[in-house]
């Protein structure tokens, strides 16, 4: 990390080994360790998860400034960070348990997302998932460093994948109404994808489409790009961020992004 974490962030937050430390203004709602036993139900096995009462990522809900509160209240979302340790899981890369985010009442469209890594190196994988059929027909990854943004598309379901042998550090805005549903994944033994030395096919998929692996990029007409911190745009331009509780928008702030997708979506 060439630049200082509170220079990367945006707001003082630091490192304390490999731990973070919070200035005494920033307000952190909530704090939640992920156990890797917690781990289990998207692993090959028992054994990938040991030793069970290990964290495996830290996660802060809900950060601000005091002078920036009324302007995540006003805008409906919330800043996180997690913290995802390089320890491998098995055969697996460190990675997230993995969920799919919940729909606004009456909405056909659910909470999209925007991540940015702060340290490290980041694999955001997302896909479509049919549990009963055991088939997922779009699978996509990410990769993502330093001050790159990543748009979670609606309807998806996503996990992230420590890339890497150093920690990761990654940011996020979110709806303060989306919730997290991680029975899907669970249910498959994780993504349709596992990724250790190279990518390999889940054994308990039927069916998954071919994996397409991007880079990531700036989206300059949202003001998501590598020059500004996520942070940053809840007081340089909060107004680009109202898509986040706006799922049914999604499509016309991000089109060339939706048109990647498929259609049924977004329809």
């Amino acid at each position: 990390m060439n630049k200082p974490l509170p220079e990367i962030a945006g707001l003082p937050v630091d490192w304390n080994t490999d731990a973070l430390t919070f200035d005494e203004r920033l307000a952190v709602k909530e704090t939640k360790a992920r156990l890797r036993g917690q781990l289990r139900p998207v692993l090959t096995n028992d054994a990938a998860c040991e030793p069970a009462d290990g964290v495996q990522y830290w996660m802060y809900n809900g950060i601000s400034l005091p002078e920036h509160a009324q302007t995540f209240a006003e805008l409906g979302i919330q800043y996180e960070l997690t913290l995802l340790y390089p320890r491998w899981l098995g055969a697996e890369r460190s990675k997230t348990l993995g969920h799919i985010h919940t729909y606004p009442p009456e909405g056909k469209i659910n909470y999209a997302e925007v991540c940015e890594v702060l340290s490290g190196e980041a694999i955001f994988v997302f896909q479509t998932l049919d549990v009963e059929n055991r088939r997922a027909s779009f699978c996509q990854a990410v990769r993502a460093s330093a001050g790159e943004k990543v748009v979670f598309p609606p309807k998806l379901h996503h996990f992230t994948i420590n890339a890497g042998d150093d920690v990761l550090l990654f940011a996020d805005l979110i709806s303060v109404h989306a919730r997290g549903n991680y029975d899907g994944l669970s249910a498959m033994r994780g993504g349709a994808y596992r990724y250790g030395s190279d990518w390999t096919l889940n054994s308990t998929y039927e069916y998954a489409a071919p994996l397409v692996v991007r880079e990531a990029e700036d989206y300059s007409d949202r003001a998501l790009t590598r020059d500004v911190p996520l942070y940053e745009l809840i007081w340089r331009a909060p107004e680009q961020l109202r898509w986040l509780n706006e799922p049914e928008s999604f499509s016309q702030c991000f089109p060339e992004l939706a048109a990647n997708l498929p259609p049924h979506l977004l329809g």
